[in-house]
């Protein structure tokens, strides 16, 4: 009797398999974390064919193939999807007025997968958190519209620090554990890229951070950053991959090195 290939599921299991060199980042920023205990993260995470999946198809192959999304929570203070994908105007209806004048760049970078700066207007905000849970947050913006938000210092946390209550603080839940790293003494430092947060908001992916210096919850981090592909426009502006300059023309100063935000050996 013959057998039936299923072409479909084959292609996507194709384009899951496919390395994707140099796709993680180097570490990244900030230490920061959350709430009331959680099971702890083993000290990295199991092979993910979606974790080295082309960025541009990991959403949609992972749905495809079956794979687990993260999955995003409204019932907290702070959600996500308020502060992400946003206007500087509908952020700040959330936040309040900005602590300070914030940081101002003219460049921004991703991981695509090779670190690409590109021309925007980068800037990034702190804010009082109103509700009481955090010491403070900071949120980044590309042309006028949020795409990062680091919720610094969780002011509730007690026992030992695990990063899935931090995630669960802000409504939070990744499909896999993430990767463990020791940047710096006493830093402990979660990174999930694209394909192991398998994370969309305003129909961006993004990557997470959560860390922590000398297990003190008051100096934990919890960074969603977006890292989806560019677009065409974007590609245009390009002037910096992996150090090297594209665009003569146009040169780009560096960001900090680590994280869009700030490196986790940073937290006062």
């Amino acid at each position: 009797m013959p057998v039936r290939i299923d072409t479909l599921k084959c292609l996507v299991l194709g384009l899951l398999l496919a390395a994707c060199e140099g796709a993680n980042p180097s570490p990244a920023a900030g230490a920061s974390a959350g709430p009331a205990s959680a099971p702890a993260s083993g000290p990295a995470a199991p092979d993910d064919p979606a974790a080295k999946a082309p960025n541009a198809l990991v959403a949609a192959s992972a749905n495809m193939a079956g794979l687990p999304l993260a999955q995003l929570r409204e019932d907290v203070p702070l959600p996500l999807t308020k502060l992400l994908g946003r206007p500087i105007a509908e952020v700040q209806a959330e936040m309040g007025e900005p602590l300070d004048k914030g940081m101002l760049r003219k460049s921004c970078f991703r991981f695509a997968p090779a670190r690409t700066h590109f021309t925007c207007r980068y800037t990034m905000r702190s804010y009082a958190d109103k509700t009481g849970n955090f010491r403070s947050l900071r949120v980044a913006y590309e042309d006028g519209v949020s795409s990062a938000v680091a919720y610094d210092g969780w002011l509730h946390g007690s026992g030992a620090f695990t990063p899935e209550a931090l995630l669960s603080a802000v409504g939070l839940s990744l499909p896999a554990p993430g990767k463990l790293q020791e940047p710096g003494p006493g830093v402990r430092l979660w990174t999930w890229f694209n394909g192991q947060a398998r994370l969309m908001i305003a129909d961006r992916q993004h990557r997470v951070e959560v860390s922590i210096v000398d297990e003190d919850w008051s100096r934990s981090r919890l960074e969603v950053v977006m890292n989806h592909p560019l677009t065409p426009e974007q590609q245009a502006l390009v002037v910096m991959v992996d150090g090297k300059a594209i665009n003569e023309a146009a040169p780009v100063e560096p960001a900090p090195a680590g994280s869009q935000m700030t490196s986790p050996t940073s937290h006062p």
